[in-house]
């Protein structure tokens, strides 16, 4: 009989190659679940990631070897790549932690192939690593990303039509596949990739994403304002949207930066200095994250504004500090706010008569790598003043 059993055992074992691992549930169908992961993917957006894990640790230790938690952990990693931008030197680590949990989900599909969590964890995981290759204007590169994560978009539209997510992907969809074949001509040459584009369709489905998303509202805003400010040149309209995302999540200093840019667009000088100031304060009171950069920008803002109304020993003090502030940083050749904020304090000095001082900021930035408007003046000035 244990000679039997031991031929059965050998039997089954051949013929199915191994045992069958337990299913893993999907989360996201969940309603306590979507509770608790809306109110984390909140805590990541404005900057609280020990209180995002801790909304999520019950159901991690249920479930450890679900993807979606190294999902959370790189979304962590976004939010310190995107509060840098001119940093790049976790890029590397970014693609591959990326790419990482892009391989886990698709081990899980293989097993569950219509896994509504890993279907989207699979689009998420391509669309960031999609956004920062577009950072980089590594636009083919970032097409080709951008397909797999609408590839596995489109296959979660046909298991979980009822997601009022899968609005901003197909909203993303539509208009860039009308927005970048036009504004850059390499695109054109792979624009078969592309589905067919509709710019005004593809704002209609993000606003309601905005509207009735789940998870995907914080998202959703943000392009809106985005595609608004850099796009369509809608200032206004850009402006309601990085309002309401600053409010929402007050430490996130990324939505704050675009606030702040937005009413010095509008030409609402003053409701950006009184922004500045009182964020600077928030900061600087209670420590928040990425302080020196956010000095960085709001200061060179500032001296901007200064500037223009003519306030010449205001606009030198903030100018001054983040300059150095620029100088502290990561990537400081590449800072695009350095140099802005280098030049002008060469022009104040220069008509403070301080033509030393103005030549040591003007050679400060024409020393810069960076391809800039202000590298090129600085060494129009310097040859001015020979």
């Amino acid at each position: 009989m244990q000679r039997f059993l031991l031929l059965l055992l050998t039997a089954y074992f051949l013929l199915t190659g191994s045992p069958v691992k337990a299913q893993l549930p999907e989360l996201i169908n969940n309603p306590e679940f979507r509770t608790a992961a809306r109110s984390a993917v909140d805590s990541v957006y404005n900057f609280r990631f020990d209180a995002a894990m801790r909304l999520l640790n019950p159901w991690k230790e249920k479930h450890p070897d679900h993807p979606i938690w190294e999902l959370m952990q790189g979304m962590e990693l976004w939010w310190h790549i995107l509060s840098d931008l001119e940093d790049t030197s976790q890029d590397e680590r970014f693609f591959h932690v990326m790419g990482k949990i892009d391989y886990r989900s698709t081990q899980l599909l293989r097993r569950q192939s219509s896994h509504a969590d890993a279907l989207i964890i699979k689009a998420v995981s391509n669309g960031y690593i999609a956004r920062q290759y577009a950072n980089r204007d590594e636009w083919i590169t970032s097409v080709n990303r951008s397909r797999r994560a609408l590839s596995a978009y489109q296959h979660l539209l046909e298991v979980q039509p009822e997601l009022p997510d899968l609005k901003l992907a197909e909203g993303l969809k539509l208009y860039y596949s009308a927005y970048l074949p036009e504004a850059y001509p390499i695109v054109r040459t792979v624009s078969w990739f592309l589905p067919e584009g509709n710019k005004q369709k593809g704002l209609e489905l993000m606003e309601f994403a905005a509207d009735s998303a789940v998870f995907a509202r914080a998202e959703a805003n943000y392009f809106l304002g985005n595609i608004n400010y850099q796009y369509e040149k809608d200032y206004k309209e850009a402006l309601e949207y990085f309002r309401l995302l600053h409010e929402t999540y007050p430490r996130n200093s990324y939505y704050l930066r675009n606030l702040v840019k937005t009413y010095y667009r509008l030409e609402q000088k003053q409701e950006a200095l009184t922004l500045i100031e009182r964020s600077l304060q928030q900061w600087r009171e209670y420590q928040w994250p990425f302080l020196q950069v956010l000095e960085e920008d709001l200061l060179t803002i500032k001296g901007q504004i200064h500037y223009e109304q003519e306030q010449l020993e205001d606009a030198e003090a903030a100018f001054t500090v983040a300059f150095e502030k620029g100088q502290e940083l990561p990537n400081t050749g590449y800072r695009n706010d350095r140099a802005r904020s280098g030049f002008y304090l060469g022009l104040i000095h220069y008509r403070m008569n301080n033509k030393e001082q103005a030549k040591h900021y003007f050679e400060k930035v024409a020393d810069m790598k960076l391809d800039s408007a202000y590298r090129q003046k600085s060494q129009e000035w310097l040859d001015k003043m020979e």
